[in-house]
């Protein structure tokens, strides 16, 4: 990235309130980046997160989409009520090529990429890493009018040093960056609180995946024969949006086999149905079910979670297996790239993609 001479003020006036917003951003962010690197539902999470990020840029880019309906999208299933997605364009034509990015190991693509009008005074050294990535984002934004600008913000933090990866949930930015030649201290505060936001939803949604994990052991384990269930808990992590035939299509099983096990997993606490009708069911997460308004928020104390089961051989057996099908699931889903999607077009219950 090259340095260019001072033309206009760079970054914002670093009043106490901003400097504020730039520090408890930028520590969020830490704290973030350093819970996924440990986390055990990191992969399934990130899947989920790139879903969250996309539907971000997406709505940045003006259009009539929520985050269920990429939720929807990625599973392979369309949600019931939800309006039916615009047949004339492509919304996803940039999803695979930026999950690609995502895991890509080379730390200077994306820069690389970058076009050659942007860059930095030389003053921009002075500045908070955070700041310096929000600009390349906003200059990206004035001269690429596509979605690129805004999924590249988890890319510039990581280049920043603010994570050690990218964190796609992360994906965004404000619209002025795009609309206002200058950039007032009300929309990088606006960029601030979005990002931060972002972040903290994002870091209690890993934590709410970590909790369906144990919940999904203490299943197992309650279970006297648990048969498929750890398959389908560990399918739950990765596609949390789930119906019969898609069960059956990546368990192998029957659809009636598959219906059978979605309404095991109901009783076990781990999904709920979002469908009334028997001939077209539908299943959710329910880490996720709060947050898409399928289930009333629980009031009062939060509940305290069950005691940590004993450590002993026969438990530790149980769970590595259920690690191993966490693990089965997520090469079956690498392998199988864009089988959700297949699934979904084969039936009735399909949304276009």
């Amino acid at each position: 990235m090259e340095s260019r001479p001072v033309t206009a003020r760079y970054g914002p006036d670093y009043t106490p309130k901003m400097v504020a917003a730039i520090a408890s951003c930028s520590t969020a962010i830490g704290r973030l980046d350093a819970r996924f690197t440990v986390s055990p539902v990191a992969k399934p999470w990130a899947i989920r997160t790139a879903w969250t990020g996309y539907a971000k840029a997406l709505q940045l880019q003006s259009a009539e989409v929520e985050e269920i309906d990429v939720f929807s999208w990625g599973c392979g299933l369309k949600v019931p009520g939800r309006p039916a997605l615009p047949s004339h364009l492509d919304l996803f034509d940039r999803f695979d090529q930026w999950r690609a990015a995502l895991d890509d190991p080379d730390t200077l693509a994306w820069r690389d990429q970058l076009p050659t009008a942007i860059g930095e005074p030389a003053t921009a050294a002075e500045h908070p890493p955070l700041v310096r990535a929000l600009d390349t984002v906003r200059q990206l934004a004035r001269i690429d009018h596509s979605i690129k600008p805004w999924l590249g913000l988890p890319f510039a933090l990581r280049d920043r040093g603010l994570a050690a990866t990218p964190l796609p949930c992360l994906a965004g930015g404000v619209k002025a960056f795009r609309f206002k030649r200058t950039i007032s201290d009300e929309d990088w505060h606006a960029a601030l609180r979005g990002l931060e936001h972002s972040v903290t939803a994002n870091l209690e949604r890993l934590h709410d995946l970590e909790r369906l994990h144990r919940d999904a052991q203490r299943a197992i384990v309650a279970e006297y024969r648990p048969g498929v269930l750890p398959a389908l808990a560990a399918l739950l992590h990765h596609r949390p949006l789930l119906s019969p035939r898609s069960v059956s299509e990546l368990l192998s099983m029957s659809v009636a086999g598959a219906s059978k096990l979605l309404t095991r997993g109901v009783a076990c606490g781990l999904l709920i149905e979002i469908t009334q009708r028997r001939t077209w069911r539908v299943f959710l997460s329910t880490d996720l079910a709060v947050e898409f308004g399928y289930a009333a928020p629980k009031r009062g104390r939060p509940r305290n979670e069950p005691p940590s089961l004993p450590a002993n051989r026969g438990l530790a057996d149980v769970f590595d297996a259920f690690d191993q099908e966490m693990a089965n699931i997520d090469e079956l889903l690498r392998r199988g790239a864009g089988v959700a999607s297949a699934i979904g077009r084969a039936g009735d219950d399909s949304i276009p993609v």
